[in-house]
C-alpha cells in the first residue's frame, strides 16, 4: 500500500520544501533590509551632511547624474556577474554579495534618513511593504507564465530610469506636475510586475535545485538581493509620489 502513498507524500514534501525556500528567501531579504536601513542612518548622519547640516561634497557627488548612471550600470553588471558564477561560488561569497549590495543601497538611500519627514517615510515604507507583499503573493500563486509581461515591464522600467537620469542633467526634461504623477505610476506598475515575475521565477529555481540544498540556499540569498532591489524601487517611487506631503 505504501507505493500508492508515494506520489502524494512526494508532493507534500516538495510543497513544504518550496515554502521553506521562499520563507528563507524573505528572511534573507529582511536581514539585508535591516543592513540597508542601518547604513542609511549612519551614512546619512555622519558622511552625507557637514557639521553645519549642509550636503557634503560626497553627498553632492552621490546624487549627481554621473553617479546615478554608474550605480545603474554597476547594479546590472554586478547581478549579471554573480548570477553567471553562482554555481561555482561558495554560500559565504553569495551572502557577502547580498549584504554588501544591501550596504550600497543603504548609502544610496541615506538622504531619506536625514531629509525626509520620519512619519511620512514610515507611512510610505508600510505602503511599499504592502504593495510588495501583494504583488509577490500574486507571483507565488498565479499559474500563468509572467515571462512575456516581465520582458515588457523591464523595458518600461529601464526607460523610466533613463528618463529620471536624463532629468538630472536636463531638469526641464524631468516630468513634473500631473505628468510626473503619471510617469511615477507607470514606473510603479512596471516594477510591481517585475516583482511578481521574480517571485514566480524563484519557484521555478527551487524546483530545479530540489536535490541540491546548497545550491538552493545560494539562489535563496541571490533572489533576496533581487527582491530587495525591487522593494527599494517600489519604496523610492512611492516616496516620489507621497514624500512631499
Amino acid at each position: 500500500m505504501n507505493q500508492f502513498n508515494t506520489p502524494a507524500s512526494h508532493a507534500s514534501q516538495t510543497d513544504l520544501g518550496l515554502r521553506s525556500f521562499m520563507l528563507g528567501t524573505y528572511r534573507y531579504m529582511v536581514m539585508a533590509m535591516v543592513v540597508s536601513m542601518a547604513v542609511a542612518y549612519f551614512f546619512g548622519n555622519n558622511v552625507l551632511l557637514t557639521e553645519t547640516g549642509q550636503l557634503s561634497n560626497i553627498g553632492r557627488m552621490m546624487y549627481s547624474g554621473p553617479a546615478a548612471i554608474g550605480l545603474t550600470i554597476g547594479i546590472v553588471v554586478l547581478f549579471g556577474a554573480v548570477g553567471s558564477k553562482l554555481p561555482t561560488m561558495s554560500l559565504g561569497a553569495v551572502k557577502m554579495f547580498l549584504f554588501g549590495f544591501a550596504a550600497i543601497m543603504g548609502v544610496w538611500l541615506s538622504s531619506i534618513a536625514v531629509f525626509a519627514d520620519p512619519m511620512i517615510a514610515a507611512k510610505v515604507f508600510f505602503m511599499a511593504a504592502s504593495a510588495f507583499a501583494g504583488v509577490s503573493l500574486i507571483g507565488y500563486v498565479i499559474k500563468k507564465d509572467l515571462g512575456s509581461i516581465a520582458k515588457f515591464a523591464f523595458m518600461v522600467f529601464f526607460g523610466f530610469i533613463a528618463i529620471n537620469i536624463l532629468g538630472m542633467f536636463v531638469p526641464s526634461m524631468a516630468p513634473t506636475g500631473g505628468m510626473g504623477i503619471i510617469f511615477n505610476l507607470v514606473g510603479l506598475i512596471a516594477i510591481c510586475a517585475i516583482t511578481a515575475w521574480e517571485t514566480q521565477n524563484l519557484k521555478r529555481i527551487y524546483y530545479g535545485t530540489v536535490n541540491n540544498p546548497e545550491m538552493a540556499e545560494k539562489y535563496s540569498a541571490y533572489g533576496a538581493a533581487s527582491l530587495l532591489l525591487s522593494f527599494i524601487n517600489i519604496f523610492s517611487i512611492l516616496m516620489s509620489l507621497f514624500g512631499g506631503e
